[in-house]
């Protein structure tokens, strides 16, 4: 087993989370079901290089299982020996830099035979985590939720939000998109639009006026961004970010469960192993820090409603 990957594993055992991994392991390894780790359910087969929400772990002669989930379904148990950890960083806008660019080899793993070149050129994607590859940092680049590529961050041009309010020329020229290949109509009169995006390597800004948004060249706007200090910080673990998107995923884990422990009560005898296995996994998750925060949440609601 790697050895950053059994000290991730170490600590999860220690404080359970919820984390994500990108499986690289046997296709044939068996995939166990999710109330009964002695019942074989099918094998890893396609699921193997996706990327998949880890949702518990438990250790068995020595070896780590993951019951985990993909596509919004829980699949089941499975051994996790050289399976890729994947960091959760702050979210930043990012645009890939195709002069740079060569495909890392894991793409074609992971992605399929999708020409890189084509999917990853003038886009705009949001890096929320990496994974390390030898002393390679791969970040995943998403759009509209799906992953799209996994690239190195020197082959990237990063986004930094800002908030910063300039002026803006009638005359000006601005963009739908960030390609500027959608140029929009000029203003009757000069207007204040405020900064929320801009990417220092590229010179352009994404701005917002009223419920409008569009891109510009820096240098077209009235303020010099480059006296703002704009700096793109460090590729690191964000443990803040890891803890909202874990909060935000836990709801939904603990209502499947709940809608499985209903099923099941449903079928009566020939279920009810099955069921405390449920019941014991639910209680588990419910107990952990992030389900006492939802459970707080449901009964102040509670509250409220009366």
């Amino acid at each position: 087993m790697k050895v950053q990957l059994q000290e991730k594993l170490e600590d999860i055992i220690r404080q359970p989370y919820m984390f994500e991994l990108i499986l690289d392991e046997d296709p044939e390894q068996n995939v166990y079901e999710e109330f009964d780790v002695n019942v074989v359910k099918s094998t890893l087969g396609k699921l193997n290089w996706k990327l998949v929400t880890v949702i518990s772990l438990q250790i068995i002669d020595d070896v780590y299982y993951g019951l985990f989930k993909h596509g919004g379904e829980i699949i089941g148990w499975t051994a996790v020996r050289n399976s890729h950890y994947v960091h959760p960083k702050r979210m930043e806008p990012a645009k890939v830099d195709i002069e740079k660019f060569n495909a890392h080899e894991l793409n074609s793993k992971v992605m399929g035979s999708m020409d890189m070149i084509i999917e990853l050129r003038g886009r705009l994607f949001s890096s929320k985590s990496y994974i390390e590859v030898g002393d390679e940092r791969l970040e995943l680049l998403f759009l509209k939720g799906n992953l799209r590529g996994l690239v190195k961050t020197e082959h990237l041009q990063k986004g930094v939000f800002v908030k910063h309010s300039t002026m803006i020329k009638a005359d000006a020229p601005r963009y739908r998109d960030s390609n500027f290949s959608v140029q929009l109509p000029p203003k009757e009169e000069d207007f204040e639009a405020r900064v929320i995006q801009v990417f220092p390597g590229l010179n352009i800004a994404k701005l917002k006026h009223g419920k409008s948004e569009f891109w510009m060249r820096t240098q077209e706007m009235e303020k010099d961004l480059k006296e703002t200090g704009l700096v793109i910080p460090p590729l690191t673990e964000d443990a803040h970010q890891h803890y909202i998107g874990e909060r935000q995923k836990t709801k939904a884990i603990i209502d499947a469960l709940l809608r499985r422990q209903i099923q099941l009560e449903k079928e009566a005898d020939n279920a009810k192993k099955r069921l405390k296995r449920i019941e014991t996994l639910y209680n588990n998750l419910k107990s952990s820090k992030l389900g006492k925060i939802q459970v707080k949440v449901w009964e102040r609601r509670k509250r409220r409603g009366k």
